[in-house]
């Protein structure tokens, strides 16, 4: 009876320790494949748990890998699962690239939940000369403000369906929408340069820019109605003027002589 007792509690000594034994290997394999992953990464890397090929139920030893790596500065957390590999010189770390860190910010298990918008994106159209360190992140569900490695970063809500297709088009409609705010800059010669964005679109392009339109605010219907309707008849603004409250007046600061139909669409 005490041999059979004693058989017992070794035995199931023996399994405690070969399962801690497997449990601490798989810990100790996990850590090594993620550190000579990162290891073999070119500097300037934005990643995730894919990246990686880590199985969901390897998240949890991969997460507290990452934290040590993190803590030990090899790299840089971006958000909730991306990382960075920064660029190691003599001045210290350097940060992301900004096309790689607005992909960070705005893509979740591969599908793209936001896209950029703000002065930056205004910049690169022509609309303004200033410039910013600020990244304004454009979804449905925005976030807290924050900085991340040398980036102040600001959320704005839209709610809009979209394809990585319609960025472009949705990045026109919110400068239309900030039109009287860009510095630098003022709604006239904002809307000359943006009238000459739309004439490069396709048709096809334009009758999806006034579809997202839709989703925007009433003044920013408004203005791209009116836009339309004056420049581009090969496209139809119908929805746009069918969409507007008769009652309602916006303000957009654009001249008549640029928008002579304004009054139509209820623009001061």
């Amino acid at each position: 009876m005490i041999n059979l007792l004693l058989y017992s509690i070794f035995t199931i000594t023996d399994k405690s320790i070969s399962r801690n034994y497997r449990w601490n290997y798989t810990m100790s394999s996990i850590a090594e494949m993620i550190s000579k992953k990162v290891e073999n990464m070119p500097a300037g890397s934005v990643f995730d748990y894919a990246r990686l090929g880590i199985a969901s139920d390897q998240f949890v030893t991969a997460a507290q890998s990452l934290s040590r790596l993190t803590r030990k500065g090899i790299i840089s957390r971006l958000s909730k699962g991306k990382y960075y590999k920064p660029q190691q010189s003599k001045f210290g770390n350097s940060r992301p690239k900004e096309s790689a860190f607005v992909d960070a910010l705005t893509v979740r298990q591969n599908k793209r939940i936001g896209y950029l918008t703000g002065l930056s994106v205004y910049n690169q159209l022509g609309l303004t000369s200033q410039v910013s360190n600020t990244l304004v992140i454009a979804t449905a569900n925005p976030l807290q403000p924050k900085k991340l490695e040398g980036y102040n970063v600001k959320y704005v809500r839209r709610n809009v369906s979209f394809l990585d297709d319609d960025i472009p088009l949705l990045q026109l409609l919110d400068a239309l929408r900030d039109i009287k705010s860009i510095p630098d800059s003022n709604p006239d010669d904002s809307l000359k340069i943006l009238k000459a964005r739309i004439a490069d679109l396709s048709k096809a392009k334009k009758k999806r820019l006034i579809a997202l339109a839709l989703s925007f605010n009433p003044g920013t219907r408004a203005l791209l109605g009116a836009l339309i309707e004056k420049y581009f008849p090969e496209v139809s603004a119908l929805k746009l003027k069918q969409s507007i409250n008769r009652l309602s007046i916006f303000e957009a600061g654009v001249s008549t002589e640029l928008l002579p139909n304004k009054p139509s669409w209820n623009l001061i």
